[in-house]
């Protein structure tokens, strides 16, 4: 690193720019569950050669050591502590490719490019801001052996020998995608002048046998059919070759999204070979050809045993071949500062790293932006659980994966997988906070379809659609209801909308036709913005389709605008509610454009097709003007 402290201080601020927001996303996906299933292994032995209980049908026991430093004795996850790892495992590894490739043959502007075009390559995204994953960690152990066994050839020290197996064996145990990269020691023995047998079959053979003697462990994990052994797809082939050349794919997005599978695999076939034929004839046949070898390397384990369905999940898949990806563009971008280049091939140079930190930039923006938006929801409804341990809440419509719109690249699902259906959101709040109610998922496909559907992303929510009569049994059974609202600008809101409890009250405020009363009424300011008005009804009888609950709102005794609609955010129309019981019905309305005046709500029940209102009288008998209740009345001065 001698005189060039001022590159790897850049590539340091940069990774750190990208990524130390991700420290504040918390636990998403299925990391509960693992971090359940590595405690579940309480001693040293069972990490290391028990096969019960599974960590996934692999075989991670240095990555469960690792998780485990970030779970206190009580079992909660420090999940700040955790991204910052992760985060740190990518700066390690961004700052150790530049003396790694110089070892392997690299020149030392092509060497800091491809650091450069490794440390913001936009498929990583998900592997260093996802903290569960171990793409990151296996790679910083491949370097770190890389680098010893590259000291060990200059200066023939056993020591460094010895160093570069732990590294290996280490990179092994964390992920079983550093299997073969043990061509890497091949490599460096062969790259050290003319081939003599014992450099070929000498010190490399010590980390074969590793690798076989993994193998042998690794071959005897349980297995899950649906994740592994079903290899050799073209779906995926494609998948992983659009990482290659990810500007191409993603400049043409717009054109070849709808391209049959083999077309698309053709494209991204040659995008890959006219970067590598550029290089071999302009550059450097042996850099080149190691370049190719990392990215066959990195992609093989996934096409020979992943299925489709796993794959189109995980852009992080690439992480292991994204430092032979990033040679291969660095190797162009490095013409633009070279002056034994023609002047046509350096402008080249140029447009290739311009379009490598351009698309990446862009594709940083949008990935960051999106899982702020995902993950900051999910930690308000940790929040909520862990704020009441003996409640039962119910979400509604709560997002289960986000996705960009439009997709970046033809194939793949480019979002968040944020929070599954299979787990129970008060499982993060275990695992983060401790003391959690529980909860229960459901959606409501027709409530809230237009917001959806002008939201800036393509959402998949938790549960099946539901119909109004289970909604309100579902609600019954909880103690609060929350419904995710998306907004136009991209945010997501989780708004209290009230609950369904037995009838409780004694008091009543109003009665509103033969079948409902008025039990409560009140309303809290939040700030100068939101006015959160809850009315609680007592259902007597049955009530008719249509018929919904009349808010009004009058400035000085004219008419300035309404809050109608069905209770509970429009999940459960009147013609469900059920005799005996109270329905609590909270709604926000914005009192932000509110100025000096007398203002006042006023609520009833009305039917939308025939507009009837129902008569509204007080306890003493007497009739409400218009049938409208007052709840609610403000100054404002």
């Amino acid at each position: 690193m001698a005189g060039g402290w001022w590159f790897h201080a850049l590539l340091a601020a940069l990774v750190l720019l990208m990524y130390a927001p991700s420290v504040r996303f918390g636990l998403i996906w299925d990391d509960p569950v693992y971090y359940q299933r590595g405690l579940a292994q309480s001693s040293l032995g069972q990490i290391l050669g028990s096969l019960q209980p599974p960590t996934y049908q692999f075989y991670r026991p240095a990555a469960v050591l690792a998780m485990r430093l970030f779970v206190s004795p009580e079992g909660l996850v420090n999940a700040p502590l955790a991204h910052a790892f992760q985060i740190a495992m990518h700066l390690v590894a961004a700052l150790a490719a530049v003396p790694v490739l110089r070892a392997l043959g690299f020149g030392l502007g092509h060497a800091r490019l491809a650091a450069l075009c490794f440390a913001v390559f936009p498929f990583s995204f998900q592997a260093v801001a996802w903290q569960q994953n171990q793409q990151p960690l296996m790679f910083v152990w491949i370097l770190l052996a890389a680098l010893a066994a590259a000291r060990y050839l200059k200066r023939r020290s056993r020591g460094y020998l010895v160093l570069s197996l732990a590294a290996y064996g280490l990179a092994l145990l964390s992920q079983e995608g550093s299997l073969l990269f043990v061509f890497v020691f091949f490599w460096l023995a062969l790259g050290q002048g003319p081939v003599q047998l014992s450099r070929l079959v000498g010190w490399p053979l010590f980390h074969l046998g590793l690798a076989a003697a993994y193998i042998l462990v690794w071959s005897s994990m349980p297995r899950q059919s649906s994740v592994t052994g079903q290899g050799f797809q073209l779906a995926v082939l494609a998948d992983l070759l659009q990482g290659v050349g990810f500007p191409v794919s993603h400049g043409l997005v717009g054109w070849i999204a709808d391209w049959p599978l083999p077309g698309l695999l053709t494209l991204f076939a040659a995008v890959g070979l006219v970067l590598a034929l550029g290089m071999y004839k302009w550059t450097s046949a042996r850099v080149t050809a190691l370049c190719c070898a990392w990215i066959a390397v990195g992609l093989a384990p996934i096409w020979v045993g992943l299925s489709w369905d796993y794959v189109q999940l995980g852009p992080r898949l690439l992480y292991p071949a994204s430092l032979g990806i990033a040679g291969l563009w660095g190797g162009w971008a490095a013409w633009t500062f070279s002056s034994v280049q023609a002047r046509w091939r350096r402008a080249l140079g140029a447009l290739a790293l311009v379009a490598v930190l351009l698309v990446s930039s862009k594709q940083w923006w949008q990935f960051q932006r999106l899982y702020q938006v995902g993950t900051g929801h999910l930690a308000r409804a940790v929040q909520l659980l862990s704020a009441a341990p003996d409640s039962r809440l119910l979400f509604v419509n709560f997002p289960d994966r986000i996705e960009l719109r439009p997709r970046p690249y033809p194939l793949g699902y480019w979002g968040i997988v944020l929070a599954p259906i299979v787990q129970n959101l008060s499982d993060y709040a275990h695992a983060e906070v401790g003391p959690s109610g529980t909860d229960r998922s459901v959606a409501s496909f027709q409530v809230g379809a237009d917001e959806r559907g002008a939201w800036p992303y393509r959402v998949d929510m938790r549960g099946e659609d539901k119909g109004t009569d289970v909604l309100f049994q579902a609600a019954l059974e909880s103690d609060a209801v929350y419904l995710t609202h998306y907004r136009p600008d991209g945010t997501l809101d989780l708004q209290a909308v009230g609950g369904v409890r037995p009838a409780q009250s004694t008091r009543t405020l109003a009665l509103v036709g033969d079948s409902v009363q008025l039990v409560e009424a009140g309303a809290t300011r939040t700030g100068s913005r939101l006015l959160t008005l809850t009315l609680t009804w007592r259902c007597l009888g049955p009530l008719k389709d249509h018929d919904t609950i009349l808010v009004h709102l009058l400035k000085d005794g004219a008419f300035l605008g309404d809050a109608d609609g069905d209770s509970l955010g429009g999940l459960i129309p009147l013609a469900t509610w059920k005799p005996g019981t109270e329905i609590l019905d909270v709604r926000q309305i914005d009192i932000s454009a509110w100025g000096a005046g007398y203002y006042e709500v006023r609520a009833g029940i009305y039917n939308r097709v025939d507009g009837k209102r129902y008569p509204a009288r007080s306890t003493e008998g007497s009739r409400f003007p218009e049938d409208e209740i007052p709840v609610y009345a403000l100054t404002v001065p």
